[in-house]
């Protein structure tokens, strides 16, 4: 259930429950009060409304009998009262009329209550109660008007206060327990909901703090079906990223150091070089003609490995901020492949490397720069060339399609290389031979850069051993069908 919905039902609940509760708490006290004094409630509203209607005709009367009203007056007004109360069938109801102390005249079964005499003495208008008697009194002129109700709803102690004290309390003590009960219900709803909410939030502070501490390989585990599963999920992956972009800066920095490193013996190695030549004809070791050929060559050949090295690093450096203009097109890759195969296989076979083209596809394009793919081809091919320590050097390229891709393989003869360095044969100036040859025999950049550009035509390039022991590298290029630029 979603916070929002809790939070929804839990206000509804908050206003439903103690308006349920208090309407049944009064339903309980009315039908145990009235059970308890043996008074049906609609019996109550029934003799409360014809007690109110006489108590009424007697108040008329308090003002109506003046000081010297006639006997006959009197007599007949009571007469009335007698029929009224006759004809209802009030025979626990009746009234008297006094004067100075005695009873002068009477209407109904008139029973003398237990506080009479207390209510002679005392003036004005008042009210009794004791054991389910009621006794209202009112002054008439010289007279005393004693109204008595014997089986009166309410039982209790005397009383002489309104009768609608009992209502107010009544109500007070009702809406003490809708209080109470407001107060309890919201006490549980807000525990509950702010219980459902501080649990995850405590657990979300708690992975913040993992990962400020540098632990990021922690993992939020919530099974919450609310607004904080999909917080949790987002953090998550959060940290699964900010685990992956520092171990994505650890490489760049250890390949940082090895481009410096790379750079500084390459450039380091071919400047000796050119030193030392240029030092031995300045000293005049160089004394002949032919020996001084040789220098010059020397000295040439290193300054062109030094243009070749900066070469790469300008071409990886353009490739790597995407600034190098790559004009790609749809290219038919086995047409193109054969034409590239027949091109290069005999001057590898001059060089000693025998290429095998044994399989390839028909009328299956690819978007490629055909030069740079070509480039990519020959970088992998003088690999073969340098590493294969075999008199007899091959190397075997196939070409094969699915429904998506198309996969080149170029697989040599060689050695191999261990499996922990498969992955570095891409990075920049590694070079699985750690004395570090003589530049002309590779910069090291070559299979860096090769990467860069297949992954500028949306593919993939990997290298894997062979089952026949030597170094395979797979390049995948996406098929390029129907009308897709």
């Amino acid at each position: 259930m979603t916070i929002r919905r809790r939070l929804y039902i839990s206000n509804i609940m908050m206003i439903v429950m103690p308006l349920l509760v208090g309407l049944i708490a009064l339903a309980v006290i009315l039908l145990t009060l009235f059970r308890l004094f043996g008074v049906s409630y609609f019996d109550l509203l029934r003799e409360s409304e014809h007690l109110g209607k006489i108590v009424e005709q007697v108040q008329i009367f308090s003002g109506e009998w003046s000081p010297g009203a006639g006997s006959d007056i009197i007599q007949e007004d009571m007469d009335r009262i007698n029929i009224t109360l006759k004809d209802k069938n009030y025979s626990n109801i009746s009234l008297a009329v006094f004067h100075d102390g005695e009873r002068l005249y009477t209407a109904g079964d008139y029973v003398d209550t237990p506080f009479l005499s207390n209510a002679l003495s005392q003036p004005g208008n008042n009210q009794y109660l004791m054991n389910r008697i009621y006794t209202y009194t009112a002054d008439a002129g010289e007279y005393k008007i004693i109204l008595t109700d014997t089986n009166f709803w309410f039982h209790g102690e005397t009383y002489n206060i309104s009768h609608w004290i009992y209502i107010e309390r009544f109500l007070e003590l009702v809406f003490a327990l809708i209080v109470i009960v407001i107060f309890i219900t919201t006490r549980i709803l807000s525990r509950k909901i702010f219980k459902s909410i501080m649990t995850p939030l405590n657990t979300l502070v708690y992975g913040v703090r993992q990962i400020r501490d540098g632990n990021l390989n922690y993992r939020i585990e919530y099974n919450g079906k609310d607004e904080f599963s999909a917080v949790c999920a987002d953090f998550n992956e959060m940290a699964k990223r900010l685990l992956d972009m520092v171990n994505t800066k650890q490489k760049y920095e250890e390949n940082r150091k090895e481009l410096i490193a790379g750079i500084s013996h390459d450039l380091r190695t071919s400047l000796t070089s050119i030193l030392t030549y240029v030092e031995g004809i300045e000293i005049g070791l160089a004394s002949t003609p032919k020996i001084q050929q040789h220098y010059f060559d020397t000295i040439k050949n290193k300054a062109k490995d030094l243009e070749h090295i900066v070469s790469q690093l300008f071409l990886l450096a353009k490739l790597d901020v995407e600034e190098f203009p790559m004009y790609m097109s749809r290219v038919d890759i086995g047409c193109w492949l054969t034409d590239f195969m027949d091109t290069v296989s005999e001057e590898y076979r001059q060089k000693g490397l025998h290429i095998d083209f044994t399989e390839n596809v028909q009328d299956v394009e690819v978007k490629v720069n055909s030069v740079q793919l070509g480039n990519v081809l020959i970088n992998i091919i003088e690999n073969s060339l340098k590493y294969v320590d075999k008199e007899q050097k091959r190397t075997h390229v196939i070409c094969r399609a699915d429904n998506k891709n198309t996969v080149i393989t170029l697989s040599d003869n060689g050695p191999g290389v261990p499996g922990d360095a498969l992955e570095k044969l891409f990075h920049m100036f590694y070079r699985s031979d750690k004395a570090r040859r003589d530049v002309s025999q590779g910069s090291g950049l070559g299979l860096a850069i090769s990467a860069k550009i297949i992954e500028r035509f949306e593919g993939t390039i990997k290298a894997e051993n062979s089952t026949d022991g030597g170094l395979s590298v797979v390049i995948t290029l996406p098929i390029v069908k129907g009308a897709d630029a």
